[in-house]
């Protein structure tokens, strides 16, 4: 009997985390989005390297913030 209560528990807390997991995430979302617009309007120059430089200091950021809950590409 004791033995069910983890396979019955895994998908709730799956059902649980992804929401929670979005939710936090989505201020980096938001981030990488608002610089790409700005690249687009003229505002960020349109250089591959001032792309890597933004999106890995945001994901460094979003690592060391999250944790576990970071996207993982």
């Amino acid at each position: 009997m004791l033995t069910m209560i983890p396979a019955l528990t895994m998908p709730l807390a799956r059902a649980i985390a992804d929401p929670v997991r979005s939710a936090m995430t989505l201020p980096f979302e938001a981030a990488r989005q608002q610089y790409s617009l700005a690249v687009k309007v003229g505002l960020q120059p349109n250089s591959m390297l001032a792309y890597r430089q933004h999106f890995n200091s945001l994901d460094q950021l979003e690592k060391a913030t999250l944790g576990a809950f970071a996207r993982q590409v």
